[in-house]
């Protein structure tokens, strides 16, 4: 059955529905990236010969799947893309950062379906009535688009961090685990968008205890919040390869404690 049959025997008459899904999970870098793709009448109306061709991302090659995200992106009723960045992940795990920028896609389209089919069988919790589908990019037309979407964004950003990020092969593994990219984290170390949490990017790691003491003294030298949001950026990001977890967290509770610190202190001074 084409999934979007299968959608239109699932959905009541008349009303807008999405799919949710998510590509970069088992990547060792870069961000986990999420999609929601919202249908109604009109679109299956108007474009249903555009629609018919959506299915599992994985099945497509990159630059079918390229250009059939630009097609949808003209052809669903509404359409959002979000990410959780690597020290999201880190922090919170894989799963919930997931489930987090799943939320985050749903909350921005501009048009709220009625029904929300999402792939996987965890919940991400959107306010929305959710049916959960296993495989749903191979069921579900919304999935499959939201598959797409989110495949070919990922795969665009994971080519332009090739180029921010030399020497890793990001154009060509796109931060999956493969054994060339093993074997540039082995010589290079871990970079700055790199999954310190995952067990093989923590095993190549090269930790510099150097930058972790000027992390230190540059965040005990921010004197209102804005200079700690700065620091992250320009202080942190760059450095986060060279990080041991654990150091990371330090420096998480650190810049808990200055926040609240200086964000009571400027709330004084109102």
């Amino acid at each position: 059955m084409n999934p979007l049959d299968w959608d239109l025997g699932n959905v009541p008459p008349g009303v807008a529905w999405g799919g949710v899904d998510e590509a970069g999970r088992g990547a060792w870098a870069g961000p986990v990236v999420a999609a929601c793709a919202v249908l109604d009448p009109a679109a299956v109306k108007q474009w249903g010969h555009i629609l018919r061709e959506a299915r599992d991302s994985k099945q497509l090659s990159p630059q079918r799947r390229a250009i059939l995200s630009t097609e949808l992106k003209g052809t669903l009723a509404a359409w959002a893309v979000a990410e959780s960045d690597v020290l999201t992940i880190d922090r919170e795990n894989i799963l919930e950062a997931t489930l987090g920028a799943m939320r985050k896609a749903v909350q921005e389209v501009t048009v709220r379906p009625r029904l929300l089919f999402v792939d996987g069988d965890k919940a991400p919790r959107t306010g929305l009535p959710e049916r959960l589908i296993v495989e749903g990019d191979a069921t579900s037309c919304a999935v499959a688009a939201a598959s797409i979407l989110a495949k070919a964004h990922r795969d665009a950003l994971m080519v332009e961090l090739d180029d921010v990020v030399p020497g890793y092969g990001f154009k060509q593994h796109k931060g999956y685990g493969t054994k060339d990219h093993q074997e540039r984290l082995q010589e290079l170390g871990a970079s700055c968008v790199h999954r310190l949490s995952y067990a093989p990017v923590a095993a190549a790691q090269k930790p510099d205890e150097a930058i972790r003491a000027i992390l230190i003294e540059t965040l005990g030298g921010c004197h209102s919040v804005k200079d700690l949001h700065t620091w992250v950026e320009t202080d942190l990001r760059p450095n986060y390869g060279r990080l041991k977890l654990v150091w990371v967290e330090t420096l998480r509770r650190r810049y808990a404690d200055r926040l609240a610190q200086l964000a009571y202190q400027e709330g004084l001074g109102d």
